[in-house]
């Protein structure tokens, strides 16, 4: 998969970075959003269709946050959102 250098979501750039050993709260992980950099970090090593599905589900977070849905939501329903939207937008194929 081609990954773009940025994005923009509501007007605002995000950049993307592929990196190797991703790691959240001390555990492996396929994406992370840095809110404080602004940037999505997407794990090198996955398929191109889980790394689509991982840049699209980093983006649903970001959205959230410009929303100010995440603060309605428990951290396991932010989640379960997340991953309903990147599923639901990748079998979209008609906009590829």
């Amino acid at each position: 998969m081609r990954v773009p250098k940025s994005i923009t979501i509501l007007g605002r750039k995000v950049t993307i970075k592929v990196g190797e050993n991703l790691v959240y709260h001390g555990q492996p992980c396929l994406g992370l959003f840095d809110y404080g950099k602004m940037t999505i970090y997407l794990e090198k090593n996955q398929s191109n269709h889980s790394m689509r599905d991982t840049l699209y589900h980093e983006c649903c977070h970001y959205f959230m946050l410009l929303c100010g849905m995440d603060q309605k939501m428990s951290d396991s329903e932010v989640e379960m959102y997340c991953q309903l939207i990147s599923a639901f937008v990748n079998d979209m194929k008609v906009i590829r």
